[in-house]
């Protein structure tokens, strides 16, 4: 019988009792070192719906930060997914993301987010997945001073208006809008109109009376609209500019992306429920309008944009350098007068 096998008698050996006890010792030990983090989806401040951050699946967990996503590279090192809006995009190093590796879910989106993606360069493209989107849309309160539904932009222009818009705080943004409104004048004209440029507290503005109206993404507005009957929101026929939620991994991690937690806001009741919300999924168009009969007449229209009005919208990419010293140069020549400075 070999020395290493049990003893009649039952007895082990001390080899073997010294394998038994190094086992154990190293069973302790690794019950004693920490466990791995789980992996942590990083999300600004209302860039994602709760409804949705919810249902993320286990392990993962979810960071919230108040400052933007792309600014911050040691919130980059922490993170395995990044969730951030289209306007921060510009911020963001390519060499800090990685290609995220989502075919099935690219395959899915719609006419309007598959244009966004081509307006990046080819590296960005295929390191962020658009998952939402939002219309920007006029939000007013009901006043004697606004007579009117608008139509289009130059609604903005009304003499009721003056000193009582509230605009993002974006020169970028300011100068597009003007672009769609008639008059070479149209971006000096639309700057005197300017209370504030406030993206953050652009509902506050409102609800005290300082302003009458404020442009703000769809999914900022409905929460309140639903509540305040005074308030009205429109989504001009000429279209709008579009507000998008992407998501991106940082470099440094080896988590994949979630595709089922990504596949569940695009469809069945999670998808209507945030549809209802004015998170828009960046599918196909149709896939939009099953859901639209379910949706509160009021805004089905807001919610689900008729065919020609959607084809309308646009989105801001980043700008090249080039395009950067146009648009400061711009901004400069269509200052107001003093008196009547928006607040930027």
């Amino acid at each position: 019988m070999s020395q290493h096998s049990f003893a009649g008698s039952g007895v082990l050996s001390r080899r073997q009792m010294l394998r038994l006890c190094g086992g154990a010792a190293a069973m302790v030990l690794a019950g004693c070192r920490p466990r791995e983090r789980p992996p942590t989806l990083l999300v600004a401040d209302d860039i994602l719906p709760s409804r949705w951050t919810k249902a993320l699946p286990s392990p993962w967990k979810v960071q919230r930060s108040s400052d933007a996503v792309g600014c911050d590279a040691e919130l980059f090192r922490t993170a395995d997914l990044l969730a951030l809006s289209d306007g921060w995009l510009d911020r963001c190093q390519v060499a800090d993301l990685q290609p995220l590796a989502a075919d099935p879910l690219s395959d899915r989106l719609g006419d309007q987010a598959v244009r966004y993606l081509q307006g990046l360069s080819p590296e960005m493209a295929s390191a962020v997945l658009p998952v939402a989107v939002s219309p920007y849309v006029i939000l007013w309160k009901t006043s004697p001073q606004l007579p009117l539904a608008p139509m289009d932009w130059e609604w903005l222009l009304q003499p009721g208006l003056q000193q009582r818009l509230v605009l993002p705080a974006s020169p970028r943004f300011t100068v597009d809008l003007a672009a769609k409104m008639t008059g070479s004048d149209a971006l000096q004209r639309l700057r005197r109109q300017v209370l504030a440029y406030d993206d953050r507290q652009g509902l506050n503005w409102l609800l005290k009376d300082n302003a009458l109206a404020v442009v703000l993404p769809l999914q900022r507005c409905m929460t309140l609209l639903r509540r305040d009957q005074r308030l009205s929101a429109a989504l001009p026929r000429t279209g709008a500019p579009l507000h998008w939620t992407l998501l991106s991994r940082p470099a440094t991690t080896r988590e994949p992306l979630p595709h089922s937690w990504v596949e569940q806001a695009w469809d069945g009741t999670l998808q209507q429920r945030l549809l209802a919300d004015g998170w828009l999924p960046a599918v196909e168009m149709d896939q939009r309008r099953q859901a639209r009969a379910a949706l509160p007449e009021r805004w089905r229209d807001l919610l689900v944009p008729p065919t020609e009005v959607w084809s309308r919208c646009w989105s801001l990419n980043p700008l090249s350098d080039q395009d950067q010293k146009v648009l400061r140069q711009r901004w400069l020549e269509s200052s107001p007068e003093p008196s009547s400075r928006g607040r930027l």
